[in-house]
Parts: C-alpha cells; structure tokens; sequence
C-alpha cells in the first residue's frame, strides 16, 4: 500500500529575526499538544458533521467493529473477535466482551444495534445517506453477537463496516429525546470506545484526553494525554501562534510558508502522503445560473489553461512528491483503473474551443472555492485568466459551501476530499456522482456504479468502473489536478508518525514528544 513520505526541513542558521520562535508556555510538560484547526467545527461525530478536520478526532474517539489495514491489506478486528459472511447479503460478528464506552457503560451488541438503526432512519438528516441506508437489518443474537443484513448484494459491505460505521453509547445516545438533542451527541454527550475521549468543544476548540480503560487495539494509540485543537480559521494567525509559542503545530501550510518556515531551526517541517483529491468540478448539467459550463467545449478550454505542473510545483505544498491523478481516484485506490488521462495544458487550444463556442470575446463566471485553498484558487484563476476567462473567486468554509453545492449553485467549484477516508473507487463515484453533488446526470456513470456496487470480486468491479472514470475525462467533468500532501510547520519538540492503519491518514493519535 502507499507508503508515507516524511520529510523534515531545517536549515541550520538561515532563521530570520522575524521568524524566531518565541519562548513558548512549556506545554510539553503538562502533556498537551496544541494545534490550529482551519475550519472551526460544532460537533464530533462522522455522520452529522463529516469535516476532514473532525476526522482527525473522531477516528481516535470513536470505535469500529473492524479496521482495514492498508499496510497490510487485510481487515483486522477491534469491537468484533471475528467475522463470517454467511451469505451475499449477511455477516455476523462474534463481540468483544470486555470493552466499556467513555462513559463507563459496557460494550454490547445492542449499541451496534442502536447505531446502524438511528443512522438509517429515514428521519434522521444527514449528508451522505446512502453510505449507511444499505442495511436493511441488524439481528441480535445474543449480548456479544450479532448479524448485518443489507438490503442487496454489496461489494463494500466490509470495507462500509470498517470505515463508516462508529460506535455509539446507546445508553447516552437513547437518553436524548428528540432528533435535535441526538444530533448533538458529539458536541455535548460524545461517547465511544476510542483510545482518547471528549473533554471539551466551545467557540475556543477542542480538548480530548486520553481513555485510561482503553481496551488496547495495536492499531490504536494516544501518544499525549491531551490534544487541544484551536479554532484559527486565518493562517497567517496560525503563524504567528506557532512562532510565539501559542501552538505546537500547524497542518496544510501553503507552500510559500513551507519554503519560509523550513529556514527556521526552532521549526521542522513534515510532509506525508494523504490521498486527499484536489479537484475542479463544472456544471455541465446546468444547475447553475450561468449555463456556460453545459457547451463540453468550454469545459474543455478551462482544463486546457491550466498549467498543471507549475500549479503543484510552485503552490502546492509538498507538491514535487504529490501524485497526479488520471481520474477521481489514485492508483492504489481499489478498484481504480482509468485508461484515460485530463486534458493537457494547451492556451492556444483552450482560447480556439472558447471562440468556437462563442466567447471569443471571452467569458466571466464564478469560481468557489473551500477557503483553506484559496491561495490555488487565486493560481488557477490566473491562468484562466490569460486565454480569456475572468473568474472572481468566492471562498467558503465547508458548512456553507456544502449547502451552496447542494443548492445547485457553483458554475466551477475547487475543492478537496480525502479519499483515504474509504479508499475505494465506489466511494469516490458516490461522493461526486451521488445525491445532490451530481451536477452531471451521466447515465453511463450512474449505470456503472449501480453495476460495480453488487460485483465481489475487485477485477470485475474495476472493469465495470473503467468506462465512469473515462467518462469523467472524455466528457472533461471534473479536473483531478492532484495530490495534496499534509504538510506540517511544528516545533522541534514534536514529531509527526505514520499512521499505524492508515496509508493515506494523519490522525491527532499520531502526534508525539520527542
């Protein structure tokens, strides 16, 4: 599987005055790591509020039947003792019988149960619904045994098991009576069975403390007693705390401060593989209100004025190792295997498609944008800018532009999803393709995932897949421009570590003290 790529800057005596990092509050000693958080947050819990930020947390908080190793490549247990597939459609679980929850309840498989069934309700409203509506049944058969029964055949069930379903204290979670008190169990009563539990959430972050009666997975750790993730949405007061001693780390520096920070020997850099997409998306279903992106040849010329390789290289940070996607997935993503590539960078081409479409005067339209990359944002609507295409960014931060895409309101949309959260080709078709984040009614691709979703045996579902993924290219759909490496600026006390299950991950449990 994909191997992390760490790397650590520093060069010795090139720290500028105005970089010097500034006796900090000894946090070391009291055991708390502190990090800034991009895009504040109100709740902990993956299925109201599934933030790349608050997975950072909720992946060390909450517990799951089972794991995947993609080192390794196999699933491997943690609430569940074992697993069989009894038929296309069922799998029982044999529990463990020696797992409390934060709160001290005791593991059964009644908060499986309770979880599958609450997340399922047709009543209970959240993003991503057909990630958990599969299952048409959970069966109990005795305290620690249960059966899932989906609906139809499914490839993914496990791998949907492992990734997306976290274990609620059913105890708590039922005590809460209506749907509005439910939905903020992970800001007000969170609950689980991961190695550190909830301390706090207000305006100012978030703390998390380590679960002294952890039931001790090897893939599970808690390196410090107490992470505090500080809610900093700008940047450069990020900056500014980490080098007056406020935060012992940052994560997705721009690539300018990568190049700055690294010159500074209080500071190390450490930049690993994430799998997170960076991708531009173009309403050629027309959903919006400027209809410009529904003529292919427009969407065309927009893919053919970026110059791809100067945008990662020069802005992206990290960018020289990023992998550069065919498609909407990466290669180590199962079930990926485009036979196509995106357009090139081509300005003369791209100003001849817009003539031929009519704008040979050129053409103004909107570009949103998730606020954490608004500087690549600003890149690329330069190079648009140069064969006649004038785009006035809007950043926005992820609530809000999650309702505006629902809407049907982005003409071009840049944004980045990390598909290490459920690295699988299904997936991916689902979070592009799916609900009201489709902006291309594609039968072809719609088909082929309605295919892929019933196939077990991977081959065949790459094969049914294939045709989707150069779709997305033949059609120009959506620009997978790359890779965005997480890259951290921390001080020289901290130390950033694989992930011991994740290929494509960094979690707050791999955060440690030199």
């Amino acid at each position: 599987m994909l191997q992390h790529r760490f790397k650590y800057l520093a060069v010795a005596g090139l720290a500028v005055t105005a970089l010097t990092v500034q006796p900090a509050i000894a946090q070391k000693s009291k055991d708390i790591m502190r990090f800034g958080i991009n895009d504040p947050f109100s709740s902990l819990d993956s299925y109201h509020v599934p933030h790349e930020e608050t997975g950072l947390f909720t992946r060390v908080m909450y517990g799951v039947l089972l794991v995947y190793d993609e080192h390794q490549g196999k699933f491997l247990p943690e609430l569940a003792k074992s697993w069989k597939q009894i038929d296309a459609k069922t799998y029982e679980f044999e529990l463990r019988d020696d797992v409390y929850f934060h709160s001290g309840n005791k593991f059964t498989s009644e908060d499986v149960k309770h979880t599958i069934e609450y997340i399922g309700n047709p009543k209970v409203k959240i993003r991503f619904k057909r990630r958990y509506s599969w299952v048409k049944d959970v069966e109990i058969l005795g305290p620690y045994k249960l059966r899932i029964v989906a609906k139809q055949p499914r490839a993914t069930a496990l791998s949907s098991i492992a990734y997306r379903f976290r274990i609620y204290d059913s105890k708590i979670h039922k005590g809460l009576k209506t749907l509005a008190d439910q939905a903020a169990y992970g800001r007000v009563s969170a609950s689980s069975t991961g190695p550190y539990k909830l301390v706090s959430l207000d305006k100012k972050g978030v703390v998390i403390e380590r679960f002294k009666k952890y039931h001790g997975s090897a893939h599970r750790r808690a390196p410090t007693n107490r992470v505090f993730g500080r809610f900093i949405p700008d940047k450069q007061s990020q900056k500014a705390e980490l080098l007056t001693g406020g935060l012992d780390l940052m994560r997705d520096i721009t690539a300018d401060d990568e190049r700055l920070l690294a010159s500074n020997t209080d500071l190390r850099i450490s930049s690993t593989s994430s799998k997170q997409i960076m991708y531009l998306t173009m309403d050629a279903a027309g959903r919006s209100a400027n209809k410009a992106m529904t003529d292919i040849r427009v969407r065309q010329a927009l893919m053919k004025s970026i110059d791809r390789e100067r945008l990662i290289n020069t802005f992206v940070a990290g960018g020289k190792s990023a992998e550069r996607p065919n498609s909407v997935c990466f290669k180590l993503t199962v079930a990926c295997n485009p036979t196509t590539k995106p357009l090139g960078y081509d300005p003369a081409g791209a100003k001849k498609l817009l003539a031929e479409a009519g704008y040979a005067n050129g053409l103004s339209i909107k570009l949103n944008a998730y606020a954490p990359i608004k500087n690549i944002a600003v890149a690329v609507a330069g190079d648009l800018r140069k064969v006649g295409i004038k785009a006035s960014i809007e950043p926005l931060p992820l609530m809000v532009y999650v309702k505006k895409r629902g809407a049907g309101k982005f003409t071009a949309f840049l944004g980045k999803y990390p598909t290490a959260a459920q690295p699988d080709t299904e997936n991916l078709l689902n979070f592009f393709f799916g609900a009201n984040r489709d902006y291309y009614k594609d039968p072809l691709i719609n088909g082929a995932a309605k295919k892929g979703s019933t196939e077990f045996d991977v081959k065949k579902r790459a094969a049914f897949y294939t045709p989707a993924l150069d779709q997305v290219n033949k059609m120009s759909f959506i620009y997978p421009l790359t890779e965005v490496p997480v890259v951290f600026a921390h001080t020289k006390e901290v130390e950033i570590k694989p992930n011991l299950q994740s290929s494509g991950e960094i979690r707050v449990g791999d955060f440690f003290w030199k």
